[in-house]
C-alpha cells in the first residue's frame, strides 16, 4: 500500500472494489467493519459502501500500516 495514493475519484465503492483498491480480502473488510476497525463506511440496511475519499484517507492514516 502506498502512502501517496490518491484516488480523487467521486463517489462510493462496493466493498469487493474497496478490497482491490487496498489489497485487502472481502472477508477482511467486513470483520474490521465488525470489530469497528478499517476505512469509514456507510451502511444502507444490507448494503455497504465506501466513499473513496474515506478509502484514500485511511490508506494515508497511521492505522494503515
Amino acid at each position: 500500500m502506498s502512502s501517496a495514493t490518491v484516488r480523487s475519484r467521486p463517489g462510493y465503492a462496493t466493498t469487493d472494489q474497496a478490497a482491490e483498491y487496498l489489497g485487502l480480502a472481502r472477508q477482511t473488510l467486513a470483520n474490521w467493519r465488525s470489530l469497528g476497525k478499517g476505512p469509514r463506511f456507510v451502511r444502507r440496511g444490507r448494503i455497504v459502501r465506501y466513499a473513496w475519499r474515506d478509502l484514500d484517507a485511511w490508506l494515508n492514516s497511521p492505522d494503515s500500516k
